[in-house]
């Protein structure tokens, strides 16, 4: 098993470390491996029991459901045709791994390890960077869009700068720290008004933005030298570091 900079093979998080936010690089679809791990290391919970024998129910359902596709039968489309096998693997997979995620805040608690402090901390820090963002906005006449940091979707989930009427785009971690947070933020502070409102900014008051389209030019933050820069769309040099445009960098409303 492989979870990124928190180890590799045997190495699995403790309750701790998951409330903590170790979850985070850990695919949902181990978490049932993980419960049965916990189980083993001698924590025990009904909902526990539950997430670790998702896996189980999950491959029976696989093994039975293949036998009936080799027959000719089974989950039928509208249309009364079989369902491919592997869409069916697919569709199987997803609904497995919506369980584990609606499972683990569950069996998190009920095992002593609330995950709500690390998660209120961690909104914390991804508001304060999308508050130095939201200067670069009002700074360049775009404050009618008043960013928001907020979780989106299930648990553990990316924190999302969002737009007052719930819309998001791209989202921070828990393992970004310092510049690297701040380029998250601005990233999906700009990311959400490309989505949304398809409004390339910042845009580059010489150069201006990319001159095909708005998903054509270079991304607009970038971490340069430890410091968070919004950058040319059109050319790629630097404007001024994430929290510090003005009039003369940046064009404006």
């Amino acid at each position: 098993m492989s979870v990124d900079r928190f180890g590799l093979g045997d190495w699995w998080p403790r309750p701790e470390q998951a409330a903590a936010g170790a979850l985070d690089r850990l695919p949902a679809d181990h978490w049932p491996m993980l419960a049965a791990k916990w189980l083993a290391a001698g924590f025990d919970s009904e909902p526990l029991r539950r997430l670790a024998q998702l896996q189980i129910g999950e491959s029976l359902a696989s093994r039975r459901a293949d036998r009936r596709g080799s027959r000719g039968g089974g989950w039928a489309q509208p249309v009364g045709l079989p369902l491919p096998i592997e869409a069916q693997r697919i569709q199987r997979r997803f609904r497995a791994v919506q369980d584990a995620m609606d499972l683990m805040p569950e069996v998190l608690r009920s095992i002593g390890f609330d995950p709500a402090p690390a998660d209120e901390e961690f909104l914390a820090r991804c508001q304060t960077a999308v508050d130095i963002v939201q200067h670069d906005l009002d700074a360049t006449g775009y404050g009618r869009y008043q960013m928001r940091a907020r979780f989106v979707g299930g648990w553990p989930s990316r924190v999302h700068a969002t737009l007052p009427d719930g819309s998001w785009g791209e989202g921070m971690s828990r393992e970004l720290e310092g510049s690297w947070l701040l380029v998250a933020a601005a990233d999906s502070v700009s990311g959400a008004l490309k989505d949304v409102e398809e409004i390339e900014w910042p845009v580059c008051a010489v150069h201006g933005g990319h001159p095909g389209h708005i998903w054509h030019g270079r991304d607009p933050v970038d971490l340069i030298k430890k410091v968070a820069w919004w950058r040319c769309t059109n050319t790629g040099h630097r404007l001024a570091p994430v929290g510090q445009l003005t009039a003369g960098t940046a064009r404006t409303l």
